[in-house]
């Protein structure tokens, strides 16, 4: 199996080097041997530091692994590293000063991140992507947003814009006779009657009408839909935060009163993403609308009902419709130079990403294994139930998440695609993204953990409304005000430049 699908990818590549596509065939395992010669013997090794979501660790003799080595020439030394250690496995690597030649970098713009990247321990990749076929097309969004001073550390993994919204349990509507929420107040309706109303049919109190994380994202987005910025809004002649606005101070009286009617889970400061959710107790997630299909797992929630998990983005507000827009990508694929000493070797590299731009990439990254995890159909794809496609190799894919061949999906993922199209023109951009404030840099941490801190206390009652106004007054205080200052003046140096 593992050969025909190898050869299925060479098929495609008659206008690259003969010595190449010679060496792909070898490792196609062609020819009278049964056994083809270890990928090592004839590349070159790329070492790679990347997250894992998924529970098992991918083999280095998986058939995605090895045709992605058999297609781009290099032999890759993985090192996975579980999703919830994986920041703090950054940072001690970092520390070490023992690189991998690739590392996925999340959360770039923050301080520890912009740390590093500002300190010389990547390469500035922009000089690299003229000579590339692919990489030097990707999403202007996602450059601009990705780049500090004019410097790019590290390929942006591009997203759709228009991407957060809401999941839920479609069947617990139906069966509590509930139409798809379309306001904030029919949120709060619809959280309440799933918390009190038995929606699983056990008799027992054990359901929660939204589940929220440590990220309040619920938050994030009922304070866009209500009028807020998305993290940062031009507001009264500057560039301000959304938590100065009036309408964050309604999300958070929302979320406060939903957390006292029991309405979200009590654990949400420290309760994994999505637990609660797939363990049948929570009937609303906010997150990004893919996680419906790739975080969800239906047939374990209610083997017996069609349509188990929808999803809805256009929720009617004071200012229409609104939705948190992303930055138009997710984590940089960084290049250290402890790693990749050299120019030439970061030529490889990025020859490298360039590779898995192509269509034959872009599908196995999208759609896995033929055979496996999918079945053609008149020319068309089809994905095979229960399959995880690439799994965790999917977060190499740097380019347009719907690139490559286009085949059937399931109603939920078609909807999910469709959203996404027709809402872009809905999203609510974080203008502060591309921008950098000294003092951010510096104090901006100790200040977001405060500002944190005092937003769980507020809704967990602990904090009562005049300690809010003094968390908010420390915030400015102790450097905020210089942050708006400095980002006022970056934006409009921005705008003057477009």
């Amino acid at each position: 199996m593992h050969s025909r699908l190898v050869n299925r990818c060479l098929s495609k590549l008659s206008s690259l080097p003969i010595g190449f596509c010679i060496g792909a065939v070898l490792l196609s395992g062609c020819g009278d041997s049964e056994v083809p010669p270890p990928v090592s013997s004839i590349h070159p090794k790329l070492s790679v530091m990347m997250i894992q979501f998924g529970a098992d660790t991918p083999e280095p003799d998986s058939p995605v692994q090895t045709s992605i080595e058999a297609y781009t020439g290099l032999t890759l030394d993985m090192t996975w590293v579980p999703a919830t250690s994986y920041d703090d496995k950054v940072s001690a690597t970092l520390a070490s000063g023992k690189l991998p030649e690739v590392m996925l970098l999340r959360r770039n713009k923050e301080q520890a991140s912009l740390n590093a990247q500002q300190s010389g321990l990547f390469w500035n990749l922009a000089p690299f992507l003229e000579d590339t076929v692919h990489l030097k097309h990707m999403s202007r969004t996602a450059l601009d947003n990705a780049m500090i001073d004019g410097k790019l550390y590290g390929i942006p993994r591009e997203r759709v814009i228009a991407r957060y919204g809401i999941i839920f349990r479609k069947d617990w509507l139906d069966r509590l006779g509930l139409a798809v929420p379309a306001s904030v107040e029919d949120i709060y309706n619809t959280a309440k009657a799933i918390t009190e109303r038995d929606p699983d049919g056990n008799g027992q109190p054990d359901t929660f009408g939204i589940e929220e994380s440590k990220s309040l994202e619920s938050l994030k987005q009922l304070a866009v839909y209500l009028g807020a910025p998305n993290g940062w809004g031009w507001e009264e002649g500057k560039l301000q935060p959304d938590f100065l606005h009036p309408a964050y101070k309604q999300a958070l009286d929302l979320m406060r009163r939903m957390y006292s009617e029991k309405l979200i889970n009590p654990d949400f400061p420290i309760a994994p993403k999505y637990s609660y959710f797939n363990q049948g107790k929570a009937g609303m997630y906010f997150s990004v609308l893919g996680d419906a299909v790739s975080k969800t797992d239906t047939k374990k929630l209610n083997p017996d009902a069609v349509e188990v998990i929808d999803v809805v983005q256009n929720i009617n507000g004071p200012l229409g419709q609104r939705v948190r827009a992303t930055n138009g990508y997710d984590s940089l694929l960084v290049i250290p130079k402890a790693g990749a000493a050299s120019e030439q070797e970061v030529r490889r590299i990025i020859q490298f990403f360039d590779k898995l731009g192509d269509p034959p990439m872009q599908d196995l990254l999208n759609w896995g294994l033929e055979g496996i995890d999918y079945v053609m159909e008149n020319g068309t794809p089809r994905k095979l139930p229960g399959t995880i496609g690439a799994g965790d190799y999917w977060s190499f894919k740097w380019d347009d998440p719907v690139a490559g061949m286009q085949g059937i999906k399931t109603q939920l993922e078609e909807k999910v695609d469709r959203l996404a199209a027709q809402n872009e023109v809905l999203a609510i951009p974080d203008l502060s993204a591309p921008l950098i404030s000294a003092t951010n840099y510096d104090v901006g941490k100790e200040l977001d953990t405060g500002l944190y801190n005092a937003k769980v206390n507020y809704i967990l009652g602990v904090l009562d409304e005049e300690g809010w106004n003094e968390a908010i007054s420390s915030w400015r205080q102790n450097g905020g005000d210089r942050m708006m200052d400095e980002l006022t003046a970056a934006y409009r140096k921005t705008v003057q430049l477009k």
